[in-house]
């Protein structure tokens, strides 16, 4: 018996990331959230983070993380820091949306 698997891509039509599975989201978790953490503000976490290869988006209300192409990898709460965490300890991001509202990036 032959097992054939379909491709998989890891974005839905939504722009947000599918989870992850258990050794990423742990990986990931070991190598980003100590970042996370240590960010004395959303510019040093940008910073923290481009440092990886990784950058913040805003999506559906979401903090999503994406590699260098803008591809959704996760959401903070897969890797242990959510946004509301966040904004708890660093304060409101200052966001532009696009046009439909939908996703977001830094102001300037």
């Amino acid at each position: 018996m032959a097992i054939q698997s379909v491709p998989f891509t890891a974005e839905t039509s939504s722009g947000m990331p599918l989870p992850l599975d258990s050794e990423t989201a742990m990986l990931l978790r070991t190598v980003l959230l100590p970042h996370f953490e240590r960010a004395t503000s959303w510019g040093d976490l940008c910073t923290r983070l481009a440092s990886k290869g990784y950058e913040i988006t805003f999506r559906s209300g979401h903090l999503v993380l994406a590699d260098e192409a803008g591809k959704p990898i996760c959401t903070g709460s897969m890797i242990g820091s959510p946004l509301a965490r966040l904004a708890q300890r660093l304060g409101r991001p200052k966001l532009r949306t696009d046009c439909s509202g939908a996703s977001a990036t830094f102001q300037d």
